[in-house]
C-alpha cells in the first residue's frame, strides 16, 4: 500500500492514502524508514487493505465467536527436568565448584547424566 507524506509539522507527519483519507503519525529522531512503514502499515484504513481468505471461510458462513485457546507449553522431557533439579541453581553449582573444585563438578555432572539418560 503506497502512501504519501503530505506534510511534516513539529515532528508529526500527515500521511495521505490513495483514497484521500489521511492520518497523523508522531515521528522520532531515531525512527527508521522501516519503522515508519510499519506504523503506517498498521493504520491503513480497513477498506484499503487487501488479503487472502483462508480456505475454511466463505461468504455467508455462520461462525461462533470464541476466545482462542492458550497455546500449550512445550513438554520438557523428564530427563531434562531431573537433570535440572540435580544440578541445582547456578548459585548452588558455583558453590559446589568453589568448595569441591572443577574436577569434582565434572564428575558430578557425569553422574547426573548417567542417572538421568536421554530418553
Amino acid at each position: 500500500m503506497n502512501y504519501e507524506v503530505a506534510e511534516i509539522n513539529n515532528g508529526v507527519a500527515k500521511i495521505q492514502f490513495s483514497d484521500g483519507t489521511w492520518t497523523f503519525v508522531q515521528l522520532t529522531a531515531d525512527m527508521s524508514e522501516a519503522d515508519l512503514d510499519d506504523i503506517v502499515h498498521n493504520i491503513v484504513p480497513p477498506h484499503l487493505k487487501t488479503g487472502e481468505a483462508p480456505s475454511f471461510l466463505s461468504a455467508g458462513a455462520t461462525r461462533t465467536a470464541a476466545a482462542k485457546p492458550a497455546p500449550s507449553s512445550p513438554e520438557i522431557a523428564a530427563y531434562i527436568l531431573a537433570r535440572q533439579i540435580a544440578y541445582g541453581t547456578p548459585e548452588q553449582q558455583l558453590e559446589y565448584i568453589t568448595e569441591n573444585g572443577l574436577d569434582a563438578w565434572v564428575a558430578k555432572v557425569a553422574q547426573i547424566k548417567a542417572d538421568n539418560p536421554k530418553s
